[in-house]
């Protein structure tokens, strides 16, 4: 409809030229052409205004779904992403004045709205008078999660952890910012309909010690051994010394042990060694008591437990509920971090990144992602040893379950008959773990489950090949080579976990 402002003018024109009675012929004919150029131009332009105003909508609900699909909560930085797809997507609008005159953000809703306006030059009605037609758009965008979504982060706390990302940061700094990133994206997104669980794994899995007693694990009771050591008397006795060993230093060499493909050098530099004649000379030794020494050594549960298998057959999530998993007796702990279960409360997830560690004073952890891949389909199971998941949805849509491996190696553990670990020292124990993973990959997938799998500057061609396979889809595999390209994969995953939708 024409604005009334336009209408109100056309007719007043047309109301003065009635009035003029004693207007002669040509005056008529001149207030026939103007009221047919008035109407002409009424179509025309409105035709414009109406062409500009559609196309500053669209402009406008592009930008607002811009700024949404940003996890970022700064106003200033969602204004910014928001005002480039306005500019982008408004150049071939007929006007002038094109701009965006408000801009909102209310985080709790995760609500953009933005307000916009033009103004268009008209052609043909400017003869009576109307030289300009104002437009004007407004959009809300929302950002948020469709139905209810669970997902476990299987993250990688190995040692190789510790090395450089490409930049001044360390891998696990890296992590933890984009681990922290893709919860926030996503909670804020979904609030009480989305929780979120976290698998840390290395040579083992931690599971907590406060699941000891439950009817899925078997944990014996911390014990401790003393043993009672009687070293016998030495007497005292002399020798005569005629001889001593003489050694010198070869060329000055390096060399390079690795832990969980860390490099670490240490001197190795050849000694060569001879005897060589001195003057006779008595050493004396001995001449100590028998001595009787007790040491008492504590064993603990830590939390660690044993891979679940059948002799060299690993047991899949589910499989069986027979088949207990075992607690690990330790001296000292081979496990980091404890499993958190599902949760919609984001401190505890926050505050669970932000304390992964990668090592326990000298121990430095290796990788065994098997394990955690079964934890984190535990994770996402309705029943025990986790049981805060949804029963499984075989569309899964209600609830969308979601798994996200993220590792930066290749397996370099592997699992004995009894369920321990130990380094991997041939192809064929490293093929073994990868064949595992697959296994438990495969399971996962089977049960529905959205497997997003991130290689983090992985070199290994067998590692990758592994992981490209254990992930849904193509898209859901991830190449992430330095710290810019892992936060873009965790930002990438949360935006696929919500949804975008204009509400205005």
């Amino acid at each position: 409809m024409m604005s009334q402002f336009s209408m109100d003018a056309f007719f007043r024109l047309a109301s003065r030229f009635r009035k003029q009675e004693s207007g002669s012929t040509i005056t008529m004919f001149a207030f026939a052409g103007v009221v047919l150029i008035g109407m002409a131009g009424a179509v025309i332009d409105y035709g414009r205004v109406t062409k500009a105003r559609a196309s500053l909508q669209a402009a406008t609900d592009s930008a607002a779904l811009a700024a949404a699909r940003l996890p970022s909560k700064d106003t200033a930085q969602l204004r910014a992403a928001a005002n480039k797809f306005f500019v982008a997507n408004t150049d071939s609008i007929d006007g002038n004045n094109i701009e965006i005159t408000d801009f909102a953000f209310q985080e709790s809703t995760g609500t953009v709205t933005i307000d916009s306006s033009g103004v268009l030059d008209t052609s043909l009605m400017s003869v009576i008078g109307i030289k300009t037609m104002p437009f004007s758009a407004k959009s809300s965008a929302v950002k948020e999660v469709s139905g209810t979504v669970e997902m476990a982060l299987v993250l990688d706390n190995t040692w190789s952890m510790s090395e450089s990302a490409g930049s001044a940061d360390s891998k696990i700094t890296v992590l933890k910012a984009a681990a922290k990133s893709l919860v926030n994206t996503v909670l804020a997104s979904g609030g009480s309909n989305v929780k979120i669980g976290i698998v840390p794994f290395a040579d083992y899995v931690n599971v907590g010690t406060g699941n000891r007693g439950q009817s899925w694990i078997s944990v014996p009771a911390d014990y401790s051994e003393t043993k009672t050591t009687t070293t016998p008397a030495v007497p005292y006795t002399c020798t005569t010394v005629s001889t001593k060993q003489v050694c010198t230093k070869g060329a000055p060499k390096t060399c390079t042990s690795y832990t969980d493909g860390v490099p670490s050098t240490y001197d190795c530099t050849p000694q060569t060694c001879t005897t060589q004649p001195v003057t006779p000379y008595q050493q004396c030794s001995g001449g100590t008591p028998e001595k009787t020494t007790t040491t008492t050594t504590n064993y603990k549960w830590f939390g660690c437990v044993y891979t679940r298998n059948s002799g060299t057959t690993l047991l899949l999530p589910d499989q069986t509920t027979t088949t207990l998993y075992k607690g690990i007796q330790q001296t000292s702990q081979t496990c980091l971090n404890p499993i958190v279960p599902l949760t919609t409360n984001k401190t505890t997830l926050t505050s669970a990144i932000d304390g992964l560690i990668i090592n326990s004073g000298s121990y430095k952890p290796s990788t065994y992602i098997p394990d955690g891949m079964v934890w984190g389909v535990n994770l996402l199971s309705p029943a025990a040893p986790f049981a805060e998941g949804a029963a499984y949805d075989t569309a899964n849509k209600l609830p969308r379950k979601a798994l996200v491996l993220m590792t930066d190696g290749a397996n370099t553990r592997t699992f004995n008959s009894d369920g321990s670990h130990t380094n991997a020292s041939s192809t064929t124990q490293v093929t073994k773990a990868n064949t595992d993973t697959s296994k438990v990959c495969a399971e996962a997938k089977a049960k529905k489950i959205e497997v997003f799998t991130v290689a983090f500057a992985v070199t290994d061609a067998a590692a990758k090949t592994m992981l490209q396979g254990c992930a849904t889809d193509a898209e859901h595999y991830y190449d992430a080579t330095n710290a810019a390209a892992l936060a873009a994969a965790f930002q990438a995953i949360g935006q696929s976990l919500t949804s975008l939708r204009l509400s205005h």
